[in-house]
């Protein structure tokens, strides 16, 4: 591979550059390329697969240059599918990449203005694990778990409904993004409360006689015994005039924790109040706290625009499976006149990630839905300016260096959510958020699925999907107990 040549012209006052594709520039263009998706000035991780895009121009015959350090590489497009091989030699120099569109005129290959990708040496999780899922909301047919390699392209599935009589599947979750200790849910048809956990399958029955639904929305406490849920009974209403087309919303919600080695059930009246719907639990980065957010409690569906979550904690006990005694609050919805749902605590203790909203539980569906940080040592509210748009975020989660955030996002067109991943620095600011890099730059105008719930794993769901659909078809379930 040759180096860039710049060659000093005697008659057009430009550089010319040359590359082994062949090549060669006689002229600049004054203007920036419209390229999709738009990967300018982003910051990516260096393992991250190639950022594959696209830029039609009038005359058709368009190349890419790309050049890091001393590496140089030619790519004819208008579809610019970079090879990960020399990719990778790109990535490796420890320099930003830049990249720079030419298009192909009478005269000879002109360059557009250039834009320069950067490259952190703060690496990514290998792996995110989400729900494909058509974007309507009455019905479904085929929707699944899949797990994509973050460093290739490789998508596979980890289970999809056509193996468990076409029910639904939501809420998977791992503890501390191991893929070997995971859980999910199905619905209707061989319904359950499904665990992966040191290479054994289980099939919970989680309703009990003293909880108000079956477990709902997890999380997992980080020693990996227990996970704490919501319990839910869920509403929803469509819109015929707003522009949020649905409304989510629970008529009574509680919080309860969940142990693995006993398959019982505890809580605690400080976040089973009847007065308040709790829900989406979390933990603090040590285990001894608990997350969660709490609103008054509304008569619904009239009041659903008066209710606005605060994000609280509680004290919590793993050894002695004991909470504290009261309730703090870490967010105020009072005080900011916004809700906040979905908190996320970074690994490292110090930030809190959440879905800011004007009302209500389910910020998926809400056009105003933005992330928002508050730094736990000191405080301070941190706007993510660089991840968020003029449409959703949500459905967020924390690299395992907490130096990335992967979500979704509907700024593309309003309907459909895709993932966004952002770099996440030393104070908590987001550089610019850039699309999930796919292997064909025209794969979204092509996919009719939302991505739905992203969750970074350290590696590979072990699971058969087989064996995990036939323990769906054929166990009865354990029955999970409530204890007093």
């Amino acid at each position: 591979m040759k180096r860039p040549l710049i060659i000093l012209a005697a008659v057009l006052p430009v550089f010319l550059w040359s590359c082994g594709g062949g090549i060669e520039l006689s002229g600049e263009i004054d203007s920036r390329p419209a390229v999709f998706p738009d990967y300018s000035d982003v910051t990516v991780p260096c393992n991250i697969a190639p950022l594959n895009f696209r830029c039609d121009a009038p005359s058709g015959k368009t190349a890419l240059i790309l050049s890091s350090g001393d590496v140089t590489v030619c790519i004819k497009g208008p579809e610019f599918d970079i090879p990960i091989r020399k990719w990778r030699t790109l990535t490796a120099t420890g320099e930003d990449i830049r990249a720079q569109v030419c298009v192909r005129e009478d005269d000879g290959w002109k360059g557009l203005k250039p834009f320069v990708i950067h490259v952190s040496a703060d690496k990514i999780d290998p792996f995110v694990a989400y729900r494909l899922i058509p974007p309507g909301y009455e019905t479904w047919y085929r929707m699944g778990l899949y797990q994509r390699n973050l460093e290739t392209f490789e998508q596979t599935p980890i289970i999809t409904n056509d193996k468990t009589g076409d029910n639904c599947m939501n809420c998977h979750s791992f503890c501390n993004r191991d893929p070997d200790r995971m859980m999910f849910h199905m619905r209707a048809v061989n319904g359950g409360t499904y665990t992966w956990m040191d290479g054994k399958i289980e099939k919970l029955n989680t309703k009990t006689p003293k909880t108000i639904s079956a477990l709902v929305y997890p999380r997992w406490h980080p020693g990996g015994r227990f996970i704490a849920f919501s319990v839910n009974n869920i509403a929803q209403f469509f819109h015929t005039t707003n522009r949020n087309r649905i409304e989510v919303y629970d008529s009574v919600s509680d919080v309860v924790m969940y142990d693995t080695r006993n398959h019982e059930v505890f809580t605690t009246g400080l976040i089973t109040d009847s007065t308040r719907f709790e829900t989406f639990p979390a933990f603090s980065a040590d285990g001894r706290k608990l997350f969660f957010c709490s609103s008054p409690a509304q008569k619904v569906p009239g009041g659903y625009k008066d209710i606005r979550y605060s994000i609280c904690s509680i004290d919590f006990d793993a050894e002695s499976k004991s909470f504290g005694t009261k309730v703090d609050t870490v967010y105020s919805a009072w005080k900011s006149g916004r809700g906040a749902t979905l908190p996320r605590v970074s690994p490292d203790g110090r930030f809190l990630l959440f879905t800011e909203t004007d009302y209500g539980c389910f910020g998926i569906w809400h056009h105003d839905a933005d992330l928002h940080v508050i730094d736990l040592r000191t405080g301070a509210d941190i706007s993510l300016d660089g991840a968020n748009s003029d449409d959703t975020e949500s459905y967020h989660c924390w690299s395992s260096n907490g130096r990335w955030i992967i979500y979704a996002s509907r700024r593309l067109d309003g309907l459909y959510s895709r993932l966004y991943i952002s770099h996440i620095d030393e104070d908590g600011f987001a550089s610019k958020a850039f699309l999930l890099p796919q292997k064909n730059s025209r794969h979204y105008a092509r996919q009719l699925e939302s991505y739905n719930v992203p969750e970074f794993i350290t590696g590979k769901v072990g699971f058969n999907m087989d064996e995990m659909a036939e323990v769906a078809r054929k166990d009865p379930g354990i029955n999970v107990s409530f204890a007093e």
